[in-house]
């Protein structure tokens, strides 16, 4: 005996108005709208049983919720809505799906959600679940099947990582079929899904999940864990449908297969996991059924297959661009048709002839309308579009009034190349035509074996307007002062040449010039689209030089000095400096030192001025210091020795009477002989002078007094000797009345007699002396009475 598996909930044996709402399968999908981060699209689609009381009342909107998995917290609850009509599922043997009252229907419920993703952090990741009931009672392989539930399951990553938002969506899936096999015969059906974010999905057979809500009652929201279901005794995961080899899924593709060896109603559940850098971020479990029943033993004959009215000979069918092809099967009343394309059922395609326009590998499946038989498969064909297509490539610029434009059409092999413009055919029959007048260009390319031809893309080429290129002084003069330059900036553009008199000037090749010779510029412009431009001449006139002449300032010393008036050339020049006014130095405002004065002269007013300048000096006077007087004798010979400054350097005595060399700071007196005065003028190497002086006071003899009173009344202390100053080699001896010497001075008494010997006072009464003035002299003596009160 040969069983059917079906896609779908079926009870084998059980009349179908007995069942309740029985849940098939189904699974979420979640995408990100891509207009905002956190913006998402939820969808539930649920496969139900057609015809059952529950699904009359199934709820047109249920409850699902977010949880965060390392703790399993609730991040929020939102509804979704049932967003279309409820719609069959195809079947391709409808008369034995309508002999067995298989009927079943998709819905689909959807919503649109904002999450935040600064609130979806976590590196373990979230999951959504969506829970109801109830499943069927004639389910083979699982424990007390129409007391369990159904939960819906699917995980998704942190939606901010690293700083930054984290786009993804779940893995999309295509409609089911309602299709059959028959036991012991080999089967295989695409389970699998493609991810909108090109991430790899990994697909394995899991157990399905047990949900919370009532049998009957709303959908609740619950965390998990979610219980798994139990499995009746040899069954399991990987055994859902027992055979030869058992259901088994391929990891990579979804690929289910089997070749079941016992009949009944199976349940199992598929785990697409999602991973990205070989790192899982996320997981979908998908739920359905498959019934196990007796299948005919006769087939419907296989029915052949045209294409375009021609025996589909070849497996591949290319269409030209904007092509249909049509396939036919021969018509006969007593079959209905169903045409597949890749495997899904496409809807309102059962009669003998399909108009496709989309690629896909198309067949078709023929049933009995009158009997359940097995039904009869045409060969595939693949439909595909012929993808050729052309741009057009412009190298080159029609500038405004030159230029031309090398256009490329996109290389095909095997093409003919036919040019247009304005509609207009071309000569030339290459992948590229060189032109040089405006218009819309397009090629057509046909394939040599006359398959299929198709346009390429128009391309429309106009002249870029002109657009001058321009010199311009940044200073807004456009003569030359002179020792001066001129800055010109010619209009922007990416390549410059600048000329002088009909001359390129070398290096010059920046949007600025620096002029520093008069004559007639342009500058060539190459702009960013390549077209040259050359600009109108910019005359630059040389102003005249002018000779600036300063006449030079004699020295002041600041002791004497008087205002200087300047004098330059030419006139109406502006004289500058320390001490200046109009044309008139102050030295004494200036102050000592050297000061640089300026003239500066215009040669226009729009010009830099012509400086001339000249150092001021202002010199110091020296000093000089001499003593007041000097006492000498008659006849002595003795130095003056003044102090002077070090800037003194020329030196001049008068009168020059007994002295040795007037020219030198110091002199010597030679052998004086009278009272004179004399003044000493010291000179400045700016020949600034002052003048110092000394009286010499020449003096005959020293006098000697009678009596003196060392009493300590201030008076007459000590022995005084007027005129002594004059001989500094006079030494005074005294002694007492026995002759001996009480006190001896040094020369030129220095230190005179205080009436004491050794620091005890000498009694009152007479001493002698004896006065020595010179060597030559001969030595004075007397005497003097010490007195005391």
């Amino acid at each position: 005996m040969r069983l059917f598996i079906l896609l779908l909930l079926l009870l084998a044996g059980v009349p179908v108005g007995a069942i309740a709402s029985h849940q098939v399968g189904g699974q979420l999908e979640m995408q990100a709208i891509g207009d905002t981060p956190g913006h998402y699209r939820i969808t539930v689609t649920n496969y139900l049983e057609a015809g059952t009381p529950g699904v009359t009342s199934q709820s047109r909107r249920v409850f699902l919720g977010i949880f965060r998995k390392r703790d399993n917290a609730l991040m929020m609850t939102f509804v979704v809505f049932e967003s279309a009509a409820r719609q069959p599922v195809i079947f391709s043997n409808e008369y034995c799906a309508s002999q067995r009252n298989l009927r079943f229907l998709v819905l689909t419920y959807q919503a649109e959600i904002q999450l935040n993703p600064s609130e979806y952090t976590d590196t373990q990741g979230y999951y959504l679940s969506y829970q109801t009931g109830t499943r069927n009672t004639g389910i083979s392989n699982v424990v007390n099947p129409d007391r369990a539930g159904f939960t819906f399951y699917l995980e998704f990553p942190a939606l901010w990582q690293n700083g930054r938002n984290v786009k993804n969506s779940s893995p999309q899936f295509p409609a089911i079929n309602g299709e059959y096999i028959c036991l012991n015969e080999p089967f295989a059906f695409s389970f699998g899904g493609s991810d909108p974010d090109g991430d790899e999905l990994r697909y394995s057979l899991v157990t399905p999940l047990n949900g919370r809500s009532a049998p009957e009652g709303p959908n609740i929201v619950s965390a998990a864990p979610y219980p798994g279901l139990r499995w009746r005794p040899g069954y399991s995961a990987t055994n859902a449908i027992p055979g030869s080899p058992p259901l088994s899924i391929n990891a990579r593709t979804g690929q289910l297969a089997v070749t079941a060896n016992r009949a009944g109603l199976f349940l199992f559940a598929v785990r697409v996991e999602e991973y990205r850098n070989n790192r899982k971020i996320g997981e979908v479990r998908r739920e359905f059924q498959l019934l196990v029943i007796d299948c005919p033993a006769e087939t419907v004959p296989l029915p052949e297959l045209r294409v375009n009215n021609q025996p589909a000979t070849n497996q591949a069918k290319t269409l030209c661009r904007g092509d249909s092809a049509l396939l036919q099967t021969p018509n006969d009343s007593n079959l209905h048709y169903q045409w597949r394309r890749n495997g899904i059922n496409l809807p309102n395609a059962t009669t003998p002839s399909l108009v496709v326009r989309d690629t896909g590998a198309y067949d078709v499946i023929v049933t009995s309308q009158k009997e359940c038989l097995k039904p009869g498969q045409s060969q595939t064909i693949t439909i595909r579009r012929d993808t050729a297509s052309g741009q057009v490539k412009a190298i080159g610029t029609l500038c405004a009034i030159d230029g031309s434009v090398l256009l490329l059409a996109s290389t095909q092999s095997s093409v003919r190349y036919e040019w247009y413009r304005n509609g207009r055919l071309l000569t030339p029959t290459t992948d590229s035509i060189r032109v040089d007048q405006e218009g819309t260009y397009w090629a057509q390319l046909t394939h040599t074996d006359g398959r299929c031809s198709f346009q390429t893309d128009t391309f429309t080429l106009a002249r870029l307007p002109a657009s001058p290129a321009s010199i311009r002084s940044v200073s807004g003069r456009t003569k030359l002062c002179p020792n001066d330059s001129l800055l010109l900036e010619s209009s922007r553009g990416s390549q410059y040449s600048w000329q002088r008199d009909g001359q390129p000037i070398p290096n010059a090749n920046k949007p600025q010039y620096q002029a520093s010779v008069a004559g007639r510029y342009v500058v060539k412009i190459v702009g960013s689209d390549g077209c040259a431009q050359l600009s109108n001449e910019f005359v630059v006139e040389q102003i005249p030089p002018i000779t600036v002449l300063f006449d030079s300032i004699p020295p002041s010393c600041s002791s004497t000095a008087l205002p200087v008036t300047l004098r330059g050339s030419p006139a109406g020049g502006a004289f500058a400096g320390v001490g200046v006014t109009g044309n008139t130095f102050d030295p004494l405002r200036a102050g000592i030192g050297l000061h640089s004065l300026s003239y500066t002269v215009k040669p226009t007013p729009e010009c830099p001025g012509i400086v001339a300048t000249q150092t001021a000096v202002v010199g110091r006077a020296p000093s000089i210091a001499l003593p007041d007087s000097i006492v000498t004798h008659s006849g002595s010979t003795f130095p003056i020795v003044p102090t002077v400054s070090d800037d003194a350097l020329r030196f001049s005595w008068s009168p020059s009477t007994y002295l040795d060399n007037p020219t030198n700071a110091t002199v010597t007196v030679v052998t004086i002989q009278d009272d004179i005065t004399y003044t000493l003028r010291a000179f400045s190497e700016s020949g600034c002078y002052a003048d110092g002086s000394v009286h010499i006071r020449v003096i005959d003899q020293i006098w000697v007094p009678d009596a003196f009173t060392p009493n300590g009344d201030g008076l007459n202390d000590v022995l005084e000797l007027p005129g002594v100053r004059a001989f500094p080699e006079a030494v005074i001896t005294i002694f007492n009345r026995w002759g001996g010497v009480v006190f001896k001075s040094e020369k030129g008494y220095p230190k005179p007699f205080d009436g004491t010997l050794n620091g005890n006072e000498l009694p009152t009464g007479i001493y002698s002396y004896q006065l020595q003035t010179t060597n030559s002299q001969p030595p004075t003596e007397g005497s003097i009475m010490l007195l005391r009160n």
